[in-house]
Protein backbone atom coordinates (compact mmCIF):
# COMPACT_ATOMS: atom_id res chain seq x y z
CA UNK A 1 0.00 0.00 0.00
CA UNK A 2 1.08 3.44 -0.74
CA UNK A 3 0.32 5.28 2.60
CA UNK A 4 2.61 2.28 4.02
CA UNK A 5 5.87 3.21 2.05
CA UNK A 6 5.33 7.18 2.73
CA UNK A 7 4.93 6.29 6.64
CA UNK A 8 7.70 4.10 6.70
CA UNK A 9 9.85 6.82 5.25
CA UNK A 10 9.08 9.56 7.38
CA UNK A 11 8.96 7.00 10.46
CA UNK A 12 13.15 6.48 9.45
CA UNK A 13 13.50 10.21 9.56
CA UNK A 14 11.90 10.26 12.78
CA UNK A 15 14.16 8.19 14.51
CA UNK A 16 17.06 10.19 13.14
CA UNK A 17 18.41 13.20 14.79
CA UNK A 18 16.48 15.76 12.88
CA UNK A 19 13.49 15.30 10.49
CA UNK A 20 15.24 15.79 6.69
CA UNK A 21 11.91 17.15 5.11
CA UNK A 22 8.84 18.60 6.23
CA UNK A 23 6.06 17.20 7.83
CA UNK A 24 2.93 18.21 6.28
CA UNK A 25 0.49 16.37 4.01
CA UNK A 26 1.18 18.39 0.95
CA UNK A 27 4.86 18.22 1.32
CA UNK A 28 4.95 14.60 1.42
CA UNK A 29 2.24 13.86 -1.28
CA UNK A 30 4.65 15.88 -3.66
CA UNK A 31 8.03 13.99 -2.37
CA UNK A 32 6.50 10.60 -2.86
CA UNK A 33 4.11 11.49 -6.11
CA UNK A 34 0.89 10.19 -3.89
CA UNK A 35 -2.33 11.54 -3.13
CA UNK A 36 -2.67 14.00 0.31
CA UNK A 37 -5.39 11.88 1.39
CA UNK A 38 -2.32 8.65 1.29
CA UNK A 39 0.26 11.21 3.14
CA UNK A 40 -2.81 12.15 5.61
CA UNK A 41 -3.45 8.23 6.26
CA UNK A 42 0.17 7.84 7.53
CA UNK A 43 0.63 11.21 9.42
CA UNK A 44 -2.42 9.66 11.53
CA UNK A 45 -1.14 6.39 12.06
CA UNK A 46 2.23 8.20 12.99
CA UNK A 47 0.50 10.14 15.71
CA UNK A 48 -1.97 7.59 16.71
CA UNK A 49 1.55 5.48 17.65
CA UNK A 50 3.20 8.49 19.06
CA UNK A 51 5.47 9.69 16.75
CA UNK A 52 4.14 12.86 15.43
CA UNK A 53 2.39 15.53 17.21
CA UNK A 54 -0.39 17.68 14.98
CA UNK A 55 -2.01 20.65 15.01
CA UNK A 56 -5.00 21.13 13.04
CA UNK A 57 -3.91 23.12 9.52
CA UNK A 58 -0.69 22.97 10.38
CA UNK A 59 2.32 20.91 9.92
CA UNK A 60 3.17 17.90 11.57
CA UNK A 61 6.06 17.91 14.10
CA UNK A 62 7.99 14.87 15.88
CA UNK A 63 6.94 14.32 19.18
CA UNK A 64 9.12 14.02 22.24
CA UNK A 65 12.19 11.09 21.50
CA UNK A 66 11.25 7.59 22.56
CA UNK A 67 13.25 4.81 23.88
CA UNK A 68 12.53 1.12 23.42
CA UNK A 69 13.48 -0.61 26.24
CA UNK A 70 12.90 -4.05 24.59
CA UNK A 71 10.49 -6.54 25.37
CA UNK A 72 11.89 -7.30 29.45
CA UNK A 73 14.86 -8.30 28.90
CA UNK A 74 17.93 -7.76 31.53
CA UNK A 75 19.98 -4.85 29.94
CA UNK A 76 22.18 -2.50 32.00
CA UNK A 77 21.08 0.90 31.95
CA UNK A 78 24.15 2.56 30.47
CA UNK A 79 24.49 -0.17 27.66
CA UNK A 80 21.04 0.64 27.09
CA UNK A 81 21.60 4.06 26.50
CA UNK A 82 24.20 3.74 24.36
CA UNK A 83 22.75 1.33 21.81
CA UNK A 84 19.81 4.25 21.99
CA UNK A 85 22.34 6.83 20.99
CA UNK A 86 21.66 8.80 23.84
CA UNK A 87 23.24 10.15 26.58
CA UNK A 88 22.87 8.70 30.10
CA UNK A 89 23.11 10.10 34.08
CA UNK A 90 22.44 8.55 37.56
CA UNK A 91 21.43 10.54 40.62
CA UNK A 92 21.38 8.17 43.67
CA UNK A 93 18.76 9.20 45.72
CA UNK A 94 19.50 7.14 48.55
CA UNK A 95 21.47 3.76 49.34
CA UNK A 96 21.23 2.58 52.92
CA UNK A 97 20.49 -0.58 55.03
CA UNK A 98 16.53 -0.63 55.43
CA UNK A 99 13.62 -2.85 56.88
CA UNK A 100 11.80 -3.96 53.68
CA UNK A 101 8.04 -3.43 53.57
CA UNK A 102 5.65 -6.43 53.63
CA UNK A 103 5.62 -7.16 50.00
CA UNK A 104 9.49 -7.48 49.24
CA UNK A 105 10.36 -8.75 52.67
CA UNK A 106 8.31 -11.72 51.53
CA UNK A 107 9.87 -12.18 48.24
CA UNK A 108 13.31 -11.68 49.64
CA UNK A 109 12.83 -13.24 53.30
CA UNK A 110 14.52 -10.68 54.94
CA UNK A 111 13.64 -8.51 57.52
CA UNK A 112 16.16 -6.16 56.74
CA UNK A 113 17.98 -4.97 53.13
CA UNK A 114 20.48 -2.76 50.98
CA UNK A 115 18.05 -0.18 49.75
CA UNK A 116 19.19 1.28 46.27
CA UNK A 117 16.89 4.39 44.98
CA UNK A 118 18.14 6.11 41.55
CA UNK A 119 17.04 8.67 39.19
CA UNK A 120 17.81 8.18 35.81
CA UNK A 121 18.13 10.95 32.79
CA UNK A 122 18.60 10.27 28.93
CA UNK A 123 19.78 13.56 27.44
CA UNK A 124 19.47 15.22 30.65
CA UNK A 125 15.84 14.28 31.12
CA UNK A 126 14.36 11.81 33.89
CA UNK A 127 12.58 8.95 32.73
CA UNK A 128 12.92 6.04 34.75
CA UNK A 129 13.04 5.93 38.67
CA UNK A 130 14.67 2.68 40.19
CA UNK A 131 13.77 1.49 43.71
CA UNK A 132 15.56 -1.60 44.49
CA UNK A 133 16.16 -3.97 47.86
CA UNK A 134 19.47 -6.33 47.98
CA UNK A 135 20.40 -9.35 49.71
CA UNK A 136 22.17 -7.94 52.81
CA UNK A 137 24.35 -11.38 52.73
CA UNK A 138 24.40 -12.03 48.86
CA UNK A 139 24.93 -8.01 48.09
CA UNK A 140 27.16 -6.60 51.54
CA UNK A 141 29.40 -4.73 49.57
CA UNK A 142 27.13 -3.13 47.21
CA UNK A 143 27.37 0.10 49.03
CA UNK A 144 31.18 0.27 48.43
CA UNK A 145 31.08 0.83 44.98
CA UNK A 146 30.00 4.34 43.24
CA UNK A 147 26.13 3.99 41.81
CA UNK A 148 26.24 6.80 39.64
CA UNK A 149 28.14 4.77 37.03
CA UNK A 150 28.14 1.20 37.89
CA UNK A 151 25.29 -1.35 36.81
CA UNK A 152 24.46 -2.96 39.83
CA UNK A 153 23.47 -5.93 37.31
CA UNK A 154 27.29 -5.85 36.54
CA UNK A 155 28.68 -5.49 39.99
CA UNK A 156 26.47 -8.80 41.20
CA UNK A 157 27.75 -11.24 37.95
CA UNK A 158 31.05 -9.74 37.55
CA UNK A 159 32.51 -8.14 40.71
CA UNK A 160 30.36 -10.76 42.96
CA UNK A 161 30.53 -13.73 40.98
CA UNK A 162 26.97 -14.56 41.83
CA UNK A 163 25.43 -16.44 38.89
CA UNK A 164 21.96 -14.99 38.17
CA UNK A 165 19.80 -18.14 37.50
CA UNK A 166 16.27 -16.77 36.94
CA UNK A 167 14.15 -14.12 36.96
CA UNK A 168 10.73 -13.21 37.47
CA UNK A 169 9.30 -9.62 36.41
CA UNK A 170 5.91 -8.04 35.74
CA UNK A 171 4.77 -5.09 33.40
CA UNK A 172 1.96 -3.28 34.23
CA UNK A 173 0.13 0.24 33.15
CA UNK A 174 -0.12 2.97 35.73
CA UNK A 175 -0.25 6.31 37.04
CA UNK A 176 2.36 8.53 38.43
CA UNK A 177 1.92 9.66 41.88
CA UNK A 178 2.54 13.14 42.85
CA UNK A 179 5.86 12.34 44.58
CA UNK A 180 7.05 10.08 41.79
CA UNK A 181 5.55 12.68 39.08
CA UNK A 182 7.47 15.22 40.18
CA UNK A 183 10.79 13.27 39.92
CA UNK A 184 10.00 12.57 36.41
CA UNK A 185 8.69 16.02 35.24
CA UNK A 186 5.35 14.58 34.94
CA UNK A 187 1.92 15.76 35.97
CA UNK A 188 0.28 13.94 38.84
CA UNK A 189 -1.84 10.75 36.88
CA UNK A 190 0.42 10.67 33.98
CA UNK A 191 1.12 7.52 32.64
CA UNK A 192 3.73 4.99 33.10
CA UNK A 193 4.91 1.86 32.76
CA UNK A 194 5.87 -0.01 35.89
CA UNK A 195 8.00 -3.19 35.94
CA UNK A 196 8.53 -5.48 38.62
CA UNK A 197 11.77 -8.38 38.75
CA UNK A 198 12.79 -10.40 41.19
CA UNK A 199 16.18 -11.89 40.44
CA UNK A 200 17.74 -15.15 41.82
CA UNK A 201 21.30 -16.67 42.07
CA UNK A 202 20.77 -20.27 42.13
CA UNK A 203 17.10 -20.80 44.07
CA UNK A 204 17.71 -18.05 46.45
CA UNK A 205 16.36 -14.49 45.36
CA UNK A 206 18.99 -11.56 45.59
CA UNK A 207 17.57 -8.14 44.32
CA UNK A 208 13.56 -6.91 43.88
CA UNK A 209 13.53 -4.09 42.21
CA UNK A 210 10.65 -1.77 40.87
CA UNK A 211 11.29 0.30 37.85
CA UNK A 212 8.53 3.41 37.06
CA UNK A 213 9.56 4.61 33.52
CA UNK A 214 7.71 7.62 31.44
CA UNK A 215 4.63 6.35 29.19
CA UNK A 216 5.92 8.76 26.92
CA UNK A 217 9.21 8.22 26.63
CA UNK A 218 9.25 4.14 26.60
CA UNK A 219 8.13 1.36 24.59
CA UNK A 220 8.29 -1.70 24.25
CA UNK A 221 9.55 -4.00 21.26
CA UNK A 222 11.07 -7.42 20.66
CA UNK A 223 11.97 -9.78 17.97
CA UNK A 224 12.23 -14.10 18.66
CA UNK A 225 11.77 -17.05 17.28
CA UNK A 226 8.76 -18.58 18.18
CA UNK A 227 9.67 -22.13 17.79
CA UNK A 228 12.65 -21.30 20.30
CA UNK A 229 10.36 -19.86 23.03
CA UNK A 230 7.67 -22.76 22.68
CA UNK A 231 9.50 -26.21 21.11
CA UNK A 232 7.63 -28.48 19.48
CA UNK A 233 7.46 -31.62 21.16
CA UNK A 234 6.82 -35.12 19.41
CA UNK A 235 6.01 -33.00 16.26
CA UNK A 236 7.42 -32.59 12.93
CA UNK A 237 6.66 -30.15 10.34
CA UNK A 238 6.69 -30.34 6.83
CA UNK A 239 6.59 -26.65 4.74
CA UNK A 240 3.63 -27.29 1.74
CA UNK A 241 3.58 -25.58 -1.25
CA UNK A 242 0.37 -23.16 -1.09
CA UNK A 243 -2.85 -24.45 -2.32
CA UNK A 244 -3.90 -23.17 -5.80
Amino acid sequence: MKYLHVKEAVLAELQKPSPGFPLSENSLARRFGVSRMTARRALQELKQEGWLLRTQGRSSTPAPRRFSQGFLRVRPFYEFAQAQGARPQTQVLAAELRPTPGEVREKLGVKKAIYVERLRFLDEEPVQREVRYLHPVYCASILEHDLTSESIHNLLVHTLGLPLTKVWQRLEAVALEQEIALLLQQPQGAPALRLERLTYTLEAPITWVEYLMRADRYYLEDTFIPQTEFPAKERSYELQSPQR
